[in-house]
């Protein structure tokens, strides 16, 4: 074992992570949308509303997932519980593509500035909920396997199932399983930031897909893995719906393009006439 939890929360408050997140993936936006020629003013507060909104609806689908603490209104309380993904994910496209429509801006244009900076948030989001001790992974004997200490999700799950007694300092050795989905996304990152797509939407595309398939594949070494359809968690099957939306965009954009160029076409042929463009009647 490389080092215990213990030391990361003594060195750094989780929260601040969290927030380093959050502000790092606005920061990066904002020079997206400038590196892309796109009206900052739009894109800086599409990304605020990304995340007040995100939150929320990451707190939503927390009381799906965790419950509430029975207090009053919990479920406007954004800032108290646990946190879900996806939740924040599915709120914040909403509310962008709102913010987007009513302003009658380009929404897949936009949106493909915008994904590369999520990819880099949920990266370093991921840190912060590996120093909380939440997200915990399955059991190893790997030789960078992590134990957590008391008042973390594994460490109460591990005593719930009887696997350790209340005087013991830590859990059960698990994959870090919340560092493996870092370095993924940072990989996502990475290939969203070099991928020039010359149609608009295929960078969105692209994001959907392996956010979906990312998250499904995850869950495989999550230690609260918990079947609600079959053999699927439900983080899963919202990962194949973000599979099937990004294939659905694929397939507008694609149909979009085409429909352009014809309409090109049509445009080029009632200009120069049919036999100046290399037709005959």
């Amino acid at each position: 074992m490389l080092q215990t939890v213990q030391q990361f929360l003594a060195a750094l408050d989780p929260g601040y992570v969290w927030a380093a997140a959050m502000l790092g993936a606005l920061a990066y936006t904002v020079r997206s949308a400038r590196r892309e020629e796109l009206d900052l003013r739009i894109v800086y507060w599409a990304g605020v509303l990304a995340i007040v909104f995100g939150l929320w609806g990451g707190h939503l689908l927390g009381i799906v997932y965790y419950g509430t603490d029975g207090r009053p209104f919990a479920w406007l309380r954004f800032w108290s519980g646990g946190q879900a993904q996806f939740g924040g994910l599915i709120a914040g496209a909403i509310v962008v593509y709102l913010f987007l429509k009513a302003r009658k801006i380009s929404l897949l244009t936009y949106a493909d500035a915008i994904v590369p900076a999520v990819a880099l948030g949920v990266s370093l989001g991921r840190i912060g909920c590996f120093l909380n001790g939440d997200d915990f992974g399955t059991l190893s004997r790997l030789p960078w396997a992590v134990q957590f200490p008391p008042g973390t999700e594994a460490y109460a799950d591990h005593f719930s199932r009887g696997w350790i007694a209340s005087t013991d300092a830590l859990s059960l050795p698990v994959h870090p399983v919340q560092l493996y989905a870092t370095l993924v996304w940072l990989g996502f990152f990475v290939v969203l930031v070099v991928y020039h797509p010359e149609q608009a939407g295929r960078r969105l595309t692209l994001f959907a897909v392996l956010q979906g398939a990312g998250r499904f594949v995850e869950q495989f070494f999550r230690g609260d893995f918990q079947a609600v359809l079959g053999p699927f968690s439900l983080t899963q099957l919202i990962g194949l719906f973000f599979v099937a939306a990004g294939v659905v965009i694929f397939l507008h954009s694609k149909r979009r393009k085409s429909a352009d160029v014809a309409a090109s076409n049509e445009l080029v042929i009632s200009h120069v006439g049919p036999r100046s463009a290399g037709l005959t009647p």
